[in-house]
């Protein structure tokens, strides 16, 4: 096999899982078993949450080459699509080239759910959450409110500030002044309550289980970058917040 092919079919794999969301070790192991599937010798693969690199021999020639992946979501239809691919290929289902035919295809595929959905989902968990925190009916309308507009200044700030603290921190507070604005005009709500309900989508969880994870695999490095990443999203959350509380008085 080209060993130009499957050094493409491979980080393109492991870049597909990485920037979808995926466990490093996920995305190294992904790499391993196709590389060693079609052949290669001395396969080794590294990955971080920012870059994938990848190394094997291949008729007495080294082939090296890493890729960075800067911009990261969660997608986790695709990792699961990307893991079908590997086991098919490794299991000698479908050749080399269908493979990488595949990925390609899927690395293009936009998402299962439109955005107007996924804004609508966050306003409907920021609710729900605050009902669950204690919240009133009242409090309902509100906190979706307040959640609808974190989710959608996120999506907004995204396009024009590259800093994840600054756009987080932005939204965050967008949501916070959206509460305080609602606790003014009607009293009888819950401030504490809006602010937990409409902060629900910027919460790290995903970062921090990955993060774990990773540790518990012994990424250390990447468990440890995955873990300062989520403690600055909150830091950002609380910082705005705390800004939201000092405008109240």
């Amino acid at each position: 096999m080209s060993a130009d092919l499957v050094m493409d079919t491979c980080l393109l794999a492991g870049t597909i899982i990485l920037k979808s969301g995926g466990e490093t070790y996920r995305t190294e192991e992904t790499m391993t078993w196709i590389a060693e599937a079609a052949g290669m010798d001395d396969v080794n693969s590294s990955a971080t949450p920012t870059s994938v690199i990848l190394s094997f021999r291949c008729q007495g020639q080294d082939h090296t080459r890493m890729v960075r992946t800067p911009k990261r979501t969660t997608n986790l239809n695709k990792i699961t699509l990307v893991n079908d691919v590997s086991r098919r290929f490794v299991s000698g289902g479908i050749t080399l080239s269908e493979a990488y035919g595949r990925l390609r295809e899927i690395d293009q595929m936009k998402p299962i759910y439109p955005k107007w959905m996924q804004h609508m989902a966050a306003a409907l968990t920021s609710g729900a959450f605050s009902m669950l925190a204690g919240g009133s009916w009242l409090d309902l309308g509100p906190s979706a409110l307040a959640g609808l507009t974190v989710n959608l200044s996120m999506e907004y700030f995204e396009k024009f500030v590259r800093m994840k603290f600054f756009t987080e921190f932005s939204a965050a507070l967008f949501g916070g002044l959206i509460s305080l604005l609602f606790v003014t005009l009607f009293p009888q709500l819950h401030m504490s309550i809006l602010i937990i309900g409409a902060m629900l989508p910027l919460f790290p969880g995903i970062a921090i289980t990955n993060s774990l994870r990773d540790l518990m695999a012994g990424d250390l490095v990447a468990g440890v970058s995955r873990g300062v990443e989520a403690m600055l999203t909150a830091v950002s959350v609380a910082v705005a917040t705390a800004i939201t509380l000092w405008f109240r008085g």
